[in-house]
């Protein structure tokens, strides 16, 4: 079981937190000021922002001249997300960070195609 406020891993049967003494939720009980997820906030993972910066930018750089930028800018984001979600699970996130990284990465390698393209045909 992971604490809900810094994220350690703790054994199942401990009623506090081993690193920030929080007392940890039993079973499917919610963590003291935390609320129950609903179905969208369970598929939006709104606690892990670099995942959906990521998600968001590589389904924008999918838009002609901006591309380049934002497939940067989504695999960036999408690397931190996969980190962030590593390191905190309650984050979630890591389907939203590996789109953003393939669109990204998809946009960037079409775009330096493209220039490669565009300056060997220049070259003729």
């Amino acid at each position: 079981m992971f604490c809900p406020k810094c994220g350690t891993e703790n054994d199942e049967n401990n009623y506090k937190c081993i690193h920030c003494g929080e007392v940890l939720p039993r079973g499917d009980q919610p963590a003291a000021g935390q609320a129950v997820e609903s179905g969208v906030e369970a598929l939006i993972p709104y606690r892990n922002a670099p995942a959906l910066v990521a998600y968001y930018c590589g389904v924008f750089a999918l838009i002609p001249c901006v591309g380049i930028v934002l497939g940067i800018v989504a695999i960036v984001a999408g690397v931190l997300g996969l980190r962030r979600s590593g390191e905190h699970p309650e984050a979630k996130g890591k389907v939203h960070a590996w789109v953003g990284i393939l669109l990204g990465g998809l946009v960037v390698a079409g775009h330096i195609a493209a220039i490669i393209a565009i300056g060997a045909a220049a070259a003729r």
